[in-house]
């Protein structure tokens, strides 16, 4: 009879893990994929970025290298020619936008003025765009001023706006002297402006109708031999 017993502690099964653990190493798992896969896209941006950036670079060198080349095929002469009449231009625009032209008030003035009136001084003044327009006169009575006040009111094209009649006097000769302010549109004596105008209203007629009509105006003559 065999008394002997086995004294090892050694298993002789293998040991199984228990599954407690597989969760946790499956969630690492997917983490690491996820990084991974992050780190592969900002990798594949980042290298992108970099690639259109060196476009961008070589393309503005090659512009900058065209207009080098078209800038050098200009004559220089033909382009100071060219700058100093834009420099000319310039300031003959400003001084024709700036330019004004009395003569259309004064035909405005005479054309609603009555023959009862009659002016002795005229003033005008521009100040932000608005004229300013004084003026004394001599009329033959109240009414006649009064008369005078509706017609420049009457007016439609705003030529005589915030008209004011003042120091109404009846001096030795029974007239009534008066003073007379009224403010006008500043395009009313624009001379840019009246030339268009008048361009427009006076075109250019055709040369040939022209000329027939110059030989018809010539008198006649009998040719004798």
């Amino acid at each position: 009879m065999d008394n002997s017993f086995q004294t090892s502690f050694i298993p002789k099964k293998p040991i199984i893990s228990s599954g407690y653990n597989a969760p946790k190493n499956k969630t690492l798992s997917i983490s690491m994929v996820v990084s991974v896969f992050i780190l592969i896209v900002v990798c594949g941006a980042m290298g992108g970025l970099f690639v259109y950036k060196d476009y961008l670079q070589k393309n503005k060198a090659e512009l900058s290298a065209n207009l080098l080349k078209i800038k050098d095929s200009f004559n220089k002469d033909t382009i100071a020619l060219l700058e100093m009449y834009d420099k000319k231009s310039s300031v003959a625009t400003q001084v024709l936008d700036g330019h004004m032209v009395l003569s259309p008030l004064f035909e405005a003035i005479n054309e609603f003025t009555l023959s009862s009136i009659q002016y002795t001084k005229f003033e005008y003044s521009i100040i932000n765009n608005i004229i300013s327009v004084k003026m004394s006169g001599i009329a033959k009575d109240y009414k006649s001023i009064a008369l005078q006040a509706d017609v420049f009111s009457s007016n439609k094209d705003n030529t005589f706006k915030d008209l004011v009649f003042s120091n109404l006097t009846k001096d030795k000769t029974n007239f009534v002297t008066f003073d007379l302010e009224f403010n006008t549109d500043v395009k009313l004596l624009s001379y840019k402006d009246n030339i268009i105008t008048n361009i427009n209203s006076n075109p250019v007629s055709d040369s040939t109708s022209d000329t027939e009509n110059v030989i018809d105006t010539l008198p006649e003559t009998n040719q004798t031999q």
